[in-house]
This record gives structure tokens, sequence and C-alpha cells, in this order.
């Protein structure tokens, strides 16, 4: 993994941390419930576990093209495929924004359109953060449902 530049360490190290809470929640989710969902409008249990590593891959895409991609990686079908492809997906967007530079992050892009206008890099990539964290809950209170005995938070 390349060693980020000194003005995106304390992001990227967020970031990774971010990651191996998701992976260690992850780690408990049955395969054999990917179908489950809470209610008929939710994602079921896989397509939210799917959606972390996904969505990250394509909001680094965004962030560095300007442009949301069209097209998304394939989702997978087990537990052990997801944290895999997580993990391996994870580590190519890191080297890939440690390579940015200052301007680069304060430079304006729309990936959106005009729905949400523009941002800046840096903004979209902290938005990324957030967008985890809040997928993450989700799948705390799915896990919890489903009677996992899920890892604390914080420790």
């Amino acid at each position: 993994m390349a060693t980020p530049a000194s003005h995106l360490e304390p992001f990227i190290k967020t970031w990774n941390r971010i990651q191996k809470q998701s992976v260690k929640l992850m780690r408990v989710a049955p395969s054999d419930k990917f179908a489950w969902r809470p209610c008929e409008t939710a994602m079921p249990l896989g397509e939210l576990m799917n959606h972390l590593w996904i969505a990250e891959a394509m909001l680094v895409e965004a962030a560095l093209t300007g442009k949301f991609p069209t097209e998304r990686p394939e989702p997978k079908a087990t537990t052990e495929e997801v944290i895999a492809a997580f993990d391996q997906s994870h580590a190519e967007q890191v080297a890939r924004v440690a390579a940015l530079t200052p301007e680069q992050l304060a430079e304006e892009i729309a990936p959106f359109g005009e729905k949400y206008g523009p941002m800046t890099r840096d903004t979209l990539l902290r938005t990324m953060h957030e967008h985890e964290i809040h997928h993450r809950g989700q799948l705390y209170v799915y896990l919890r449902m489903l009677g996992a005995e899920v890892p604390p938070l914080f420790g």
C-alpha cells in the first residue's frame, strides 16, 4: 500500500479504522440469510453488505474522475466473499486516494450532476465515511434482529 502524503494521513487512518470496524461486524453475518430483510422496503442483508464495499469503490471513482460510474462491480454471494472483496477493494481505493495532492482535493467536481451541485473531492471523500457508518449502523440492527452476537462498536 502506498504511503499517503502527510496531509492525508489522518483521513486514511480514520478510513482504515472505519473499514476494519465494518469488516469485524460483517464476520458474524450468516451467508444463508443474505436474502433476509427486516421489511419489504429494506435492502436484503447480502445487498447491504455488498453495498458497503461497492459504494466505497464507486465513490472513490467519482471523487477521482468527477463522474459517478455507471458500471458497478459484481456483488458477492457469501460473507467470506464480501469480506475478501471489501478488503481487496479498500486497499486499492486507499492507494488511489493516497496520491491526491491538496490542490486536487480542493478541486470542485459535480459527480451527481446539478441535483447536488458542485463539491470538492475532499467533501465527497469525507461523505464516503458518513455513508459507510450509516450503513454499518443498519447492519448492526439487521444482525441483532437475526440473533447474531455482534461485536462492540469500540474495543
